[in-house]
């Protein structure tokens, strides 16, 4: 009788033994009670006949917590030559989401679908694709089509409240020797800067410039107009916290290189200490939108007057997501041989590119990790104007494949002396983490975007 009752004990502790074991057992298939296809989110546009690289990125619900393989490519119906692949992850217990890489180039402009099978599930994502963007025409720079006349407008409006005197001062010759009169010093310390400074505009003269400021850039959240206004409320913050002086939304300055028309060749710059802008336009095309120079202190993120500002902040996060994407060996590969405390190609550095291209090349990456790039590198094309913003993207994307990427320091690139750098046959932006020069104790980022054929228009 002890022995039954000993080998029953034995049995029922197994059993009790083998249910607990089970319920801590990790899913073997990946599992989700709804995709939500309708709320996909797409990285960027697609253009007809142009190279694409971006991502999908689909919610769902009731996520098992399994991990899952990479799938396998789905060519993309209506609009054809696009394949989307699942990348491998992990799901979350509940919601979350899924992300495919998309590459191929567009058969034509319309819709490009998908239908997607997962953990059970299945809908159709639509991609929609939009006509080819122009970057042909002169050969010079870019030639890009875009809205120039209504810049010249808009230019124009701007002129008519000034007086003659401050016309003499906006307007000046086109040339190559203007348009490189750019730095990221306070014009205090580098008292070169031509144009006429924003302290001698009035209010109504002010209000006609910010139209015009607006037309010329991007009308995303944190990026385009709202970054450049940010970097100059930046400024003002300097001053109101004892900068002095040389610090303020007033120490910036306009120029007019050349007079503003939809045939001519001409210049809309505009700049002071940590931010640059200098589009040029040829025959009614924006012919170059480089040098482009970025910094804000502080950094990353203050308000003033009332409003939050934070930019920068999206290309930090951009870019520390990129270096993330790789594996330990490709971030060997793109690790630079000594350290990089500034940018190399700031101002007085132009046409200097190296003539030869070192860290990882991204045609060796994934799907994946290409439109991490991509990704990148549109938080900095997004500065100009939205058709133009599409287009130079375009022109990028389909150099990514012979486009390195490298970098010093961490991946974070939060602490001095973090550094990193895209290099593509035109492509080219750095970006590096230096100490506060107002506020000590922080850092703040300098960065720089350049063309190697249209900077300054090609000029």
């Amino acid at each position: 009788m002890k022995r039954i009752i000993f080998l029953s004990l034995s049995l029922f502790v197994l059993v009790w033994a083998c249910k607990t074991t089970d319920t801590n057992v990790t899913p073997s298939t990946a599992t989700v009670t709804a995709l939500t296809c309708s709320s996909v989110s797409f990285s960027t546009t697609a253009s007809a006949n142009t190279a694409y690289i971006g991502t999908a990125t689909i919610p769902y619900t009731g996520g098992n917590g399994a991990a899952y393989a990479a799938g396998s490519a789905i060519a993309s119906t209506g609009v054809t030559g696009l394949s989307a692949t699942l990348s491998a992850s992990t799901l979350t217990s509940g919601a979350g989401s899924i992300i495919y890489a998309i590459t191929g180039t567009p058969s034509g402009a319309g819709t490009a679908t998908f239908a997607i099978s997962f953990g059970g599930q299945s809908c159709n994502i639509a991609l929609t694709v939009g006509s080819a963007p122009s970057t042909g025409g002169t050969g010079a720079g870019l030639g890009i089509t875009t809205d120039v006349a209504k810049i010249v407008t808009l230019a124009e409006a701007f002129k008519a409240t000034l007086s003659a005197s401050q016309i003499t001062s906006l307007q000046l010759v086109y040339s190559k020797a203007n348009a490189a009169r750019w730095s990221n010093l306070p014009e205090g310390l580098y008292k070169n800067r031509v144009g006429l400074a924003t302290s001698t505009l009035s209010a109504t003269q002010m209000t006609a410039f910010k139209k015009l400021l607006q037309a010329a850039t991007g009308t995303g959240s944190d990026e385009g107009n709202t970054e450049m206004l940010g970097i100059l409320a930046a400024d003002d913050y300097l001053n109101s916290i004892g900068g002095g002086s040389d610090y303020g939304s007033g120490n910036y300055y306009i120029a007019f290189l050349g007079t503003p028309s939809n045939t001519g060749q001409w210049e809309f710059q505009f700049g002071g200490h940590h931010g640059t802008l200098s589009n040029t336009y040829n025959s009614g095309k924006l012919s170059g939108s480089t040098p482009s120079f970025r910094s804000t202190e502080p950094f990353p993120d203050f308000t003033q007057g009332g409003v939050a500002y934070k930019p920068i902040f999206q290309e930090l996060n951009a870019l520390s997501a990129m270096l993330k994407s790789l594996s330990a060996t490709e971030l060997t590969t793109a690790k630079r041989s000594t350290a990089q405390n500034d940018i190399q190609l700031g101002p007085g550095k132009d046409g200097v590119f190296p003539t030869t291209k070192t860290g990882l090349k991204v045609g060796n990456l994934t799907a994946t990790q290409k439109a991490a790039v991509l990704t990148a590198i549109k938080t900095y094309t997004d500065d100009l104007d939205d058709v133009s913003a599409a287009a130079i993207l375009t022109k990028y994307s389909s150099e990514l494949d012979n486009t390195y990427i490298s970098y010093a320091g961490t991946t974070a690139l939060t602490q001095q002396g973090d550094y990193v750098l895209i290099d593509g046959p035109n492509v080219w932006i750095e970006f590096v983490m230096q100490g506060g020069v107002i506020i000590r104790n922080a850092n703040h980022p300098h960065s720089v975007w350049r063309d190697r054929t249209g900077d300054y228009g090609g000029n």
